[in-house]
């Protein structure tokens, strides 16, 4: 069946194999970087369309929370910035909520710009922490 009504999403998708299986493959070489960037300019495209949003009110309320606050991420995460300047964030309950929500955001942002780089940090297995010697040791 033909689509007749193709989505951004699928026109980029498109557009990127096309140029992934018949275009890139005769770049010259002293072109190949530039091309390889446009291949991952539209690989990005492709995954933000696909996203499309998905998962940015839970970050939104996450970051909320943590500034007693309500809105957009993008109105957020200025505002939280603010706080971490101004110190709102100093003690080490605070510094853990803020970590906990910053490794989400980190992480949403890796699945849409670097989705090897975030599946390479899941399964790599956790570095247990040097043992510090207490008293008596």
């Amino acid at each position: 069946m033909i689509n007749d009504d193709p989505k951004a999403g699928d026109l980029v998708a498109i557009a990127l194999r096309s140029f992934r299986e018949s275009i890139l493959p005769v770049i010259p070489a002293d072109q190949r970087f530039t091309a390889l960037m446009i291949a991952n300019a539209l690989g990005v495209a492709e995954r933000e369309l696909a996203a499309g949003g998905k998962g940015e009110a839970e970050l939104a309320d996450a970051v909320g929370r943590l500034i007693d606050a309500k809105g957009d991420l993008r109105e957020l995460l200025p505002r939280l910035c603010t706080d971490i300047d101004g110190g709102g964030f100093d003690s080490p309950e605070r510094q853990a909520a803020l970590r906990a929500v910053l490794k989400d955001i980190t992480r949403a942002r890796l699945a849409v710009s670097n989705p090897k780089r975030l599946a390479a940090e899941i399964s790599k297995p956790a570095t247990p922490k040097p043992e510090t010697p207490g008293p008596g040791r």
